[in-house]
Protein backbone atom coordinates (compact mmCIF):
# COMPACT_ATOMS: atom_id res chain seq x y z
CA UNK A 1 0.00 0.00 0.00
CA UNK A 2 1.43 3.36 -1.01
CA UNK A 3 2.01 5.70 1.94
CA UNK A 4 0.52 9.18 1.83
CA UNK A 5 2.64 12.02 3.17
CA UNK A 6 1.50 14.08 6.13
CA UNK A 7 0.66 17.12 4.04
CA UNK A 8 -1.22 15.02 1.48
CA UNK A 9 -3.21 13.36 4.27
CA UNK A 10 -4.20 16.69 5.82
CA UNK A 11 -5.17 18.17 2.46
CA UNK A 12 -7.27 15.12 1.72
CA UNK A 13 -8.95 15.35 5.10
CA UNK A 14 -9.91 18.94 4.48
CA UNK A 15 -11.95 17.78 1.50
CA UNK A 16 -13.90 15.34 3.67
CA UNK A 17 -14.12 17.29 6.90
CA UNK A 18 -17.84 16.50 7.22
CA UNK A 19 -17.04 12.96 8.36
CA UNK A 20 -19.95 12.72 10.76
CA UNK A 21 -22.41 12.08 7.92
CA UNK A 22 -22.83 8.70 6.27
CA UNK A 23 -24.58 7.01 3.42
CA UNK A 24 -27.85 5.11 3.73
CA UNK A 25 -27.97 1.34 4.03
CA UNK A 26 -30.20 -1.48 2.96
CA UNK A 27 -30.38 -2.43 6.65
CA UNK A 28 -30.24 0.76 8.73
CA UNK A 29 -29.64 0.73 12.49
CA UNK A 30 -31.25 3.09 14.95
CA UNK A 31 -29.69 6.54 14.89
CA UNK A 32 -28.94 6.36 11.16
CA UNK A 33 -29.52 9.41 9.01
CA UNK A 34 -30.18 10.23 5.38
CA UNK A 35 -27.39 12.72 4.65
CA UNK A 36 -25.60 12.44 1.35
CA UNK A 37 -22.77 9.94 0.92
CA UNK A 38 -19.27 11.19 1.69
CA UNK A 39 -16.77 11.65 -1.15
CA UNK A 40 -14.27 8.80 -1.67
CA UNK A 41 -11.34 8.64 0.73
CA UNK A 42 -7.89 9.39 -0.71
CA UNK A 43 -6.09 6.70 -2.74
CA UNK A 44 -4.33 4.13 -0.58
CA UNK A 45 -6.71 4.57 2.35
CA UNK A 46 -10.03 3.22 3.53
CA UNK A 47 -12.74 5.08 5.44
CA UNK A 48 -14.26 3.13 8.34
CA UNK A 49 -17.44 4.12 10.18
CA UNK A 50 -17.64 1.96 13.30
CA UNK A 51 -20.36 1.90 15.96
CA UNK A 52 -21.27 -0.22 18.98
CA UNK A 53 -18.26 -2.58 19.01
CA UNK A 54 -18.30 -3.11 15.24
CA UNK A 55 -14.88 -3.60 13.66
CA UNK A 56 -13.50 -4.20 10.18
CA UNK A 57 -11.89 -7.54 9.38
CA UNK A 58 -8.54 -7.77 7.61
CA UNK A 59 -6.88 -10.86 6.16
CA UNK A 60 -3.17 -11.58 6.45
CA UNK A 61 -1.40 -14.08 4.20
CA UNK A 62 2.22 -14.76 5.06
CA UNK A 63 5.07 -14.94 2.54
CA UNK A 64 6.25 -18.41 1.58
CA UNK A 65 8.28 -20.08 4.29
CA UNK A 66 7.05 -17.81 7.09
CA UNK A 67 5.05 -18.78 10.18
CA UNK A 68 3.11 -16.90 12.84
CA UNK A 69 6.01 -17.16 15.29
CA UNK A 70 8.09 -14.90 13.05
CA UNK A 71 5.73 -11.95 13.61
CA UNK A 72 5.53 -9.80 16.73
CA UNK A 73 3.03 -6.94 16.30
CA UNK A 74 0.29 -5.44 14.19
CA UNK A 75 0.00 -1.74 13.41
CA UNK A 76 -2.50 0.52 11.66
CA UNK A 77 -2.33 4.20 10.76
CA UNK A 78 -5.45 6.26 11.57
CA UNK A 79 -6.66 9.78 10.92
CA UNK A 80 -9.67 11.22 12.78
CA UNK A 81 -11.15 14.72 12.57
CA UNK A 82 -12.26 17.09 15.37
CA UNK A 83 -15.88 15.92 15.44
CA UNK A 84 -15.06 12.22 15.69
CA UNK A 85 -12.17 12.44 18.13
CA UNK A 86 -14.64 13.68 20.77
CA UNK A 87 -16.72 10.49 20.60
CA UNK A 88 -16.41 7.84 23.31
CA UNK A 89 -14.45 4.68 22.54
CA UNK A 90 -16.36 1.46 23.16
CA UNK A 91 -15.80 0.38 26.80
CA UNK A 92 -12.98 2.95 26.99
CA UNK A 93 -10.56 0.74 25.12
CA UNK A 94 -9.12 -0.24 21.76
CA UNK A 95 -9.51 -3.90 20.86
CA UNK A 96 -8.19 -6.46 18.42
CA UNK A 97 -10.34 -9.56 17.77
CA UNK A 98 -8.87 -12.80 16.47
CA UNK A 99 -7.63 -15.00 15.21
CA UNK A 100 -10.64 -15.93 13.07
CA UNK A 101 -10.82 -18.60 10.39
CA UNK A 102 -12.97 -18.92 7.26
CA UNK A 103 -15.31 -21.19 9.21
CA UNK A 104 -16.25 -18.31 11.54
CA UNK A 105 -17.88 -16.22 8.81
CA UNK A 106 -21.52 -16.16 7.78
CA UNK A 107 -23.36 -14.25 5.05
CA UNK A 108 -25.59 -11.34 6.10
CA UNK A 109 -27.33 -9.25 3.43
CA UNK A 110 -24.66 -10.10 0.89
CA UNK A 111 -21.64 -9.39 3.10
CA UNK A 112 -19.55 -11.73 5.20
CA UNK A 113 -19.69 -11.14 8.95
CA UNK A 114 -18.73 -12.40 12.36
CA UNK A 115 -21.90 -11.90 14.41
CA UNK A 116 -21.21 -10.69 17.94
CA UNK A 117 -24.93 -10.76 18.76
CA UNK A 118 -25.12 -14.54 18.26
CA UNK A 119 -21.81 -15.25 20.00
CA UNK A 120 -22.14 -14.44 23.72
CA UNK A 121 -18.57 -15.58 24.24
CA UNK A 122 -17.00 -13.19 21.71
CA UNK A 123 -14.70 -11.93 24.49
CA UNK A 124 -12.88 -15.23 23.96
CA UNK A 125 -11.57 -13.64 20.74
CA UNK A 126 -10.30 -10.32 22.14
CA UNK A 127 -6.58 -10.90 21.76
CA UNK A 128 -5.73 -7.29 22.66
CA UNK A 129 -7.84 -5.29 25.12
CA UNK A 130 -6.08 -2.00 25.78
CA UNK A 131 -7.80 0.42 28.17
CA UNK A 132 -6.76 3.78 26.78
CA UNK A 133 -7.90 7.20 25.61
CA UNK A 134 -7.47 9.22 22.44
CA UNK A 135 -4.55 11.01 24.07
CA UNK A 136 -3.14 7.70 25.25
CA UNK A 137 -3.05 6.53 21.64
CA UNK A 138 -1.23 9.66 20.61
CA UNK A 139 -4.23 10.74 18.53
CA UNK A 140 -4.40 14.35 17.38
CA UNK A 141 -7.31 15.59 15.30
CA UNK A 142 -6.58 15.79 11.56
CA UNK A 143 -3.17 14.12 11.84
CA UNK A 144 -2.13 10.57 10.99
CA UNK A 145 -1.02 8.49 13.96
CA UNK A 146 0.16 4.88 14.24
CA UNK A 147 -1.43 2.53 16.74
CA UNK A 148 0.31 -0.72 17.73
CA UNK A 149 -1.70 -3.82 18.61
CA UNK A 150 -0.37 -6.60 20.86
CA UNK A 151 -0.69 -10.00 19.13
CA UNK A 152 1.04 -12.10 21.80
CA UNK A 153 -2.01 -12.51 24.04
CA UNK A 154 -0.26 -10.82 26.99
CA UNK A 155 -2.74 -7.92 26.86
CA UNK A 156 -5.79 -10.03 26.03
CA UNK A 157 -9.25 -9.75 27.57
CA UNK A 158 -9.56 -11.70 30.83
CA UNK A 159 -11.89 -14.15 29.05
CA UNK A 160 -9.66 -14.63 26.01
CA UNK A 161 -9.45 -18.26 24.97
CA UNK A 162 -5.79 -18.98 24.28
CA UNK A 163 -6.86 -21.68 21.84
CA UNK A 164 -7.60 -18.77 19.49
CA UNK A 165 -3.97 -17.64 19.57
CA UNK A 166 -2.27 -18.99 16.43
CA UNK A 167 0.43 -21.57 17.01
CA UNK A 168 3.97 -20.39 16.33
CA UNK A 169 4.12 -22.82 13.40
CA UNK A 170 0.79 -21.73 11.88
CA UNK A 171 0.94 -20.44 8.31
CA UNK A 172 -2.53 -18.89 8.07
CA UNK A 173 -4.33 -17.21 6.54
CA UNK A 174 -5.14 -15.11 9.61
CA UNK A 175 -8.14 -12.83 10.10
CA UNK A 176 -8.26 -10.00 12.65
CA UNK A 177 -10.95 -7.39 13.38
CA UNK A 178 -9.84 -3.90 14.31
CA UNK A 179 -10.74 -0.24 14.22
CA UNK A 180 -11.75 2.62 16.52
CA UNK A 181 -15.36 1.91 17.45
CA UNK A 182 -17.89 4.00 19.34
CA UNK A 183 -19.82 3.24 22.51
CA UNK A 184 -23.27 3.78 20.99
CA UNK A 185 -25.30 2.22 18.19
CA UNK A 186 -26.32 4.00 15.01
CA UNK A 187 -24.50 5.50 12.06
CA UNK A 188 -24.65 9.07 13.38
CA UNK A 189 -22.82 7.89 16.52
CA UNK A 190 -20.17 5.95 14.62
CA UNK A 191 -16.53 6.95 14.85
CA UNK A 192 -15.47 7.81 11.30
CA UNK A 193 -11.80 7.40 10.55
CA UNK A 194 -9.35 6.96 7.72
CA UNK A 195 -7.10 3.93 7.93
CA UNK A 196 -4.08 2.83 5.92
CA UNK A 197 -1.04 0.54 6.12
CA UNK A 198 -2.58 -2.21 8.26
CA UNK A 199 0.61 -4.17 8.82
CA UNK A 200 1.68 -7.44 10.42
CA UNK A 201 5.34 -6.95 11.35
CA UNK A 202 8.08 -9.52 10.95
CA UNK A 203 10.25 -9.58 14.07
CA UNK A 204 13.60 -9.32 12.26
CA UNK A 205 13.07 -8.62 8.54
CA UNK A 206 10.83 -5.69 7.54
CA UNK A 207 10.85 -6.86 3.92
CA UNK A 208 8.65 -9.74 5.10
CA UNK A 209 6.03 -7.48 6.68
CA UNK A 210 2.48 -8.14 5.50
CA UNK A 211 0.48 -5.04 4.53
CA UNK A 212 -3.20 -5.57 3.79
CA UNK A 213 -6.29 -3.57 2.86
CA UNK A 214 -8.70 -6.44 2.39
CA UNK A 215 -10.69 -9.10 4.22
CA UNK A 216 -10.42 -11.42 1.23
CA UNK A 217 -14.22 -11.29 0.87
CA UNK A 218 -16.50 -9.04 -1.14
CA UNK A 219 -18.28 -6.22 0.64
CA UNK A 220 -17.99 -4.57 4.06
CA UNK A 221 -16.65 -7.57 5.99
CA UNK A 222 -16.99 -7.05 9.72
CA UNK A 223 -17.30 -8.34 13.26
CA UNK A 224 -20.36 -6.60 14.67
CA UNK A 225 -23.64 -6.86 16.54
CA UNK A 226 -25.38 -5.47 13.47
CA UNK A 227 -24.00 -5.31 9.93
CA UNK A 228 -25.16 -1.68 9.61
CA UNK A 229 -22.75 -0.63 12.36
CA UNK A 230 -19.74 -1.10 10.07
CA UNK A 231 -19.29 0.80 6.80
CA UNK A 232 -16.09 0.43 4.79
CA UNK A 233 -15.24 2.66 1.83
CA UNK A 234 -12.08 2.11 -0.19
CA UNK A 235 -10.10 4.96 -1.70
CA UNK A 236 -9.91 5.44 -5.45
CA UNK A 237 -7.49 3.22 -7.35
CA UNK A 238 -3.96 4.57 -7.52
Amino acid sequence: MKKLGFITGIAALAAIITLTACAGSAKPASGSNSKAALPPPPPGTERLQLAMAGQAIFKFELPAGQTWGNYNKLTAEYLVDEANITKSLRSGCVRLYGNYTDADFSSDWGTMTISLSTDPMFAHKIIDNNNTTWAGMGAVANEWFTYTYNITGSRAHGQYNKANLPAATATGPFYFALGLTSQDEGRINAITQLIRNVTLHHATNPSLNVVTNTSGYEGSTSAAYFTANVVRTMGAAE
